[in-house]
């Protein structure tokens, strides 16, 4: 394939013909794919395939701005841009999932280990309180209630339902605003014993 064929191509896909611009994605393809594999660092590859990558290129440079094949000077001009947005996404990429403590591929670790010919599935840390949390939770709740009075006490154990300030006023129908003074006062001592 020649540069001729090449800007005909172009010409005839610029000009709106789809079997034109199929082909020029399927000319272009291999050399993209080959750029991104060879930029594509060890630690992306598990999550990403080089095809992501491609289509991505593709999506920035054909749907963002439309196919405006006109803006390059020659086949070589337009494969070099291709190539050039490919490097830049795999960059970006590599560049977000490294430096966000959030997305930190370097903090990621597989969930079974190989002893030998077996795989282990490694226990995992659940989200739910561990029994001692749950006591002192417990011992914490017992002498926060404690000198209270009994609509005070109910006011407490419904905001630790989440109930919001209206729906406990409605339910044990008072003010709104004593449900608020209450549970102000009490999170103010807490702040004080520095419970938080």
């Amino acid at each position: 394939m020649d540069d001729g064929d090449l800007a005909d191509w172009m010409a005839r896909a610029a000009a709106g013909d789809e079997d034109a611009f199929r082909a020029l994605l399927r000319h272009c393809e291999p050399e993209v794919r080959m750029v991104v594999r060879g930029k594509l660092p060890k630690a992306l590859r598990t999550q990403f395939d080089s095809t992501d990558f491609v289509q991505s290129v593709w999506e920035s440079v054909f749907t963002k701005e439309g196919a405006d094949l006109g803006r390059f000077e020659n086949p070589r001009h337009f494969l070099g841009y291709l190539v050039a947005v490919a490097k830049n996404k795999v960059l970006e990429t590599h560049r977000r999932l490294t430096r966000t403590h959030k997305y930190n591929i370097a903090r990621e670790e597989p969930l079974s280990i190989r002893r030998g010919n077996r795989e282990i599935t490694r226990d995992l840390p659940g989200n739910e309180p561990t029994p001692s949390q749950n006591t002192q939770a417990g011992d914490r709740l017992e002498q926060l209630l404690e000198g209270l009075t009994p609509l005070e006490q109910e006011m407490v154990l419904l905001r630790r339902k989440a109930l919001t300030y209206a729906e406990i006023a409605e339910r044990l129908q008072v003010h709104e605003g004593v449900v608020r003074r209450v549970i102000d006062d009490i999170r103010r001592r807490m702040e004080e014993r520095r419970w938080q």
